[in-house]
């Protein structure tokens, strides 16, 4: 390990802890009351913040795909809640997107995909590039254009997007279709796979954290019936799309876009 990178490790593998002991006092203390910006802060900000002040020449390769995912969220955002996917508590902030889409949910997304990313970077990959652009990445960008252009259509003539097991699909679509992949390409990557899985470990474990203590306070929720199962574990219930795709695969999702879209692979 380089200079340091020890005690960093050490310190964001117990602040999922202290981060959920300040929610908990916050909440009891009724300092605050379902906020979900505080706990982005707490939980991903914070973290994500001091890991870019240690290893400041991994901010700018994390914060190009942070950046770019937000279009595609507040379309899955806007989709999930006509669906009744998930539910967030009202926006401290005045202004929704489209009418629908919170501002903490953009947060929490940027938040989310450049923890992953600098935390891959800084105890995991190591790789610096100094050319930030890759040219697989016009690619993800002509994707985003035309998905949202297709969904803005939908929006302004007011197409019904109250989609059945949203949840599932959409974690199909764009979770367990590019792992697959990845998974398929591994005599060639294994190394990278490895390196994932590592990152996926301690980002299983902040999730899991993370999915409690809100669900706790009711920093989200779930409301729909169309779900595949559900989990009930200590004193909270959530469906079995959360923990298969936001708490298990997420972050190995993130680090397979990651990978082929803005790094090198290897």
């Amino acid at each position: 390990m380089r200079k340091g990178e020890k005690a960093d490790l050490i310190l964001v593998l117990v602040w999922p802890i202290i981060a959920s002991i300040i929610s908990i006092i916050l909440e009891e203390l009724e300092v605050v009351n379902s906020n979900f910006f505080i706990s982005i802060v707490l939980f991903l900000g914070l973290p994500a913040i001091y890991l870019s002040f240690r290893n400041r020449h991994f901010v700018i390769k994390s914060l190009i795909p942070a950046i770019l995912i937000c279009p595609v969220m507040i379309i899955i955002e806007y989709i999930g809640y006509y669906s009744l996917a998930w539910s967030f508590p009202s926006s401290i902030f005045p202004i929704e997107i489209f009418g629908v889409v919170i501002i903490e949910v953009i947060f929490w997304v940027f938040f989310n995909v450049y923890y992953v990313i600098i935390f891959y970077e800084s105890f995991l990959d190591h790789h610096i590039t100094y050319k930030l652009w890759n040219p697989k990445l016009k690619y993800f960008l002509i994707g985003i254009l035309l998905l949202f252009s297709i969904f803005s259509f939908f929006v302004f003539n007011k197409i019904n997007l109250n989609i059945p097991y949203f949840y599932l699909l959409f974690g199909l679509i764009l979770f367990a279709l590019p792992i697959g992949l990845q998974l398929i390409n591994y005599s060639n990557t294994k190394k990278v796979i490895i390196k994932m899985l590592k990152a996926s470990a301690y980002f299983f474990y902040l999730s899991f954290i993370y999915e409690i203590i809100a669900l706790r306070y009711g920093w989200w929720s779930f409301p729909s019936s169309t779900y595949i199962g559900w989990l009930e574990i200590f004193g909270v219930r959530f469906p079995l799309e959360e923990l298969i795709w936001w708490i298990l695969l997420f972050a190995f999702a993130v680090m397979v876009y990651y990978e082929y879209f803005e790094d090198d692979e290897k």
